[in-house]
């Protein structure tokens, strides 16, 4: 029976491990998917803008405005 999943392995540099272990304390689930939701998220924006989409990031305080750009 298939549980839908792939055990894989990956090489990490010191400073992302320590990113993805931040994240996952900061929202307190596993990094297994803390790196799914960092996985989903990049494919959603890059999608967005293969569409042509504007990805925009806003300071709310001084209202200024960012394009962001994904490669």
């Amino acid at each position: 029976m298939s549980t839908g999943y792939t055990k894989i392995s990956v090489n990490l540099s010191d400073e992302v491990l320590a990113a993805l272990r931040d994240m996952a304390t900061r929202d307190n689930v596993t990094m297994t998917e803390e790196l799914r939701r960092a996985i989903s998220t990049l494919k959603f924006l890059q999608d967005a803008q293969r569409e042509g989409k504007a990805i925009l990031l806003r300071d709310p305080e001084t209202r200024e405005t960012e394009r962001l750009v994904f490669q």
